[in-house]
């Protein structure tokens, strides 16, 4: 499968202190939308602004980098193999209408 954008390090937690901030990080709706939209190839600050608001703009780009999903470089946004794994799992379960309606036939490996 083709991601339409860069991928970066940092395939999974490595201790239960990051997990702990991967999962503060996807607990608020703003930011599992911008994880949902960065999926699917908006890439920039002001590319998210638009669709998200810029109200706590910085705060939320900075838990989702804090969590290690992306990578802030001069306002371009690279996600993580983790913020690509994770942006996933969070737009399947939007879709299918919540986590428990997830079967693990749903879930593809990155790069399938």
């Amino acid at each position: 499968m083709h991601y339409p954008m860069l991928m970066g390090r940092k395939a999974k937690p490595e201790s239960p202190e990051e997990m702990a901030l991967v999962h503060h990080a996807l607990e608020n709706p703003t930011r599992r939308k911008m994880l949902i939209l960065m999926n699917e190839g908006q890439l920039t600050v002001d590319e998210i602004a638009k669709a998200v608001g810029d109200r706590m703009l910085d705060y939320q780009l900075h838990r989702l980098e804090l969590a290690g999903l992306l990578e802030l470089h001069d306002g371009k946004i690279t996600l993580t193999e983790a913020g690509v794994a994770y942006g996933g799992l969070v737009k399947l379960e939007k879709e299918k209408g919540g986590a428990d309606k997830i079967r693990p036939e749903d879930c593809s490996p990155i790069g399938q």
